[in-house]
């Protein structure tokens, strides 16, 4: 196998778990699996975060919770994006739990149930992206409750929050969103009320609300640094990383300096080097971001993969389905050697072999 992927399921059991012991007694953790899991698995990542800790599951779509459906028909799924009022037969007919913030999507959820439809009322802090006007809520939820089947259950806000640079912002919303949900429940009792997901829950952990929606840390990945500069350690100490993308070096070849690589001769050799392939390149998650060939007053960023715990850096352009790695100085580096790559999880190819540890 030249490249694939290894997913170790014991860490992300371990970093459910370490959730779910972070928050207060009473608070319920969804456990966020759109984009197939974070490129994880949807399947893989749902089975594993239920069975240690995750009371349900989220999707993005109705597309996505119907797929969940099939996996888990007993799970409660919620979606995270509002639906159009054409998808309300799917909502139903895969019993899901959809995001709502228009009239028009709960009149047509309503038409389309047979029995007791939940929803959730998302609320526009600021992100810009769906939701509710703060100020229009109120108005919305009066209409919305003279439906008989179509009933909000829960009220939800997606903060533009980013760590570090805006807190005082978010704690303020956070206040104001508290206290919005609270008149709300004057129109619908028992709201669920959710506004954290992983950055939240690091940086403001005093609001878990009624339930919190956690991707990133699921999966390993801390949003935040705002506990580095505090001098602090990580707000969920011990959190494991699951996922490894790995590709076997092809090729090797020595290049004397001055001579020049790839297409137009894009990249020369500063020196004698060292040059391994391998076939992995920017369809498969990498960068298309070249090393510049050109004099520059700063370093600039370069990628790199890991051989042996040693860099072994992009060397000219990435192409469709291969890369070169300066291993000048990795002698151990020869053909078959594996290189582990960083990847955005959710740009890898999903033809990539994902291998499954327990």
């Amino acid at each position: 196998m030249l490249k694939w992927v290894e997913i170790d399921l014991k860490a992300m059991a371990g970093n459910v778990r370490a959730i779910k012991k972070a928050l207060k007694p009473g608070v319920s953790f969804m456990a966020v699996v759109k984009a197939d899991g974070y490129g994880h698995g949807a399947a893989a990542a749902g089975k594993t975060a239920l069975q240690n800790g995750a009371d349900c599951l989220g999707a993005l779509t109705a597309e996505e919770g119907a797929d969940l459906r099939i996996i888990f028909p007993k799970a409660t799924i919620h979606l995270l994006a509002p639906s159009l009022p054409e998808e309300a037969p799917l909502v139903i007919k895969n019993n899901l739990i959809p995001t709502a913030d228009s009239i028009d999507f709960i009149r047509a959820l309503d038409r389309a149930a047979n029995k007791t439809a939940p929803y959730h009322l998302d609320i526009d802090l600021g992100l810009g992206r769906w939701g509710v006007k703060p100020e229009t809520a109120g108005a919305l939820l009066a209409k919305a409750v003279e439906f008989k089947k179509a009933r909000p259950s829960g009220v939800s806000a997606h903060l533009a929050y980013r760590p570090a640079q805006n807190m005082t912002e978010a704690e303020e919303k956070l206040i104001s969103f508290s206290a919005l949900a609270g008149r709300l429940r004057a129109l619908a009792p028992g709201l669920k009320a959710h506004a954290a997901n992983s950055a939240i829950l690091c940086d403001f952990p005093h609001w878990q609300l009624d339930m919190v929606r956690i991707g990133n840390l699921v999966y390993g990945i801390y949003p935040t640094d705002v506990y580095k500069k505090k001098r602090q350690g990580p707000p969920l100490p011990g959190l494991g990383m699951p996922w490894r993308f790995y590709a076997r070096i092809i090729s090797v070849r020595n290049v004397k300096k001055g001579e020049s690589l790839g297409y137009a001769a894009e990249f020369t050799a500063p020196r004698a080097m060292r040059l391994a392939t391998i076939p992995a390149g920017y369809s498969d998650g990498l960068t298309m971001e070249p090393t510049e060939n050109k004099i520059r007053i700063t370093s600039g960023f370069r990628y790199w993969g890991i051989i042996n715990g040693k860099k072994a850096f992009f060397t000219g352009r990435t192409g469709i389905a291969h890369t070169m790695l300066d291993v000048t100085n990795i002698p151990e580096a020869k053909p078959g050697t594996p290189v582990a790559l960083h990847v955005r999880r959710t740009a890898a190819n999903a033809r990539i072999p994902r291998i499954y540890k327990k």
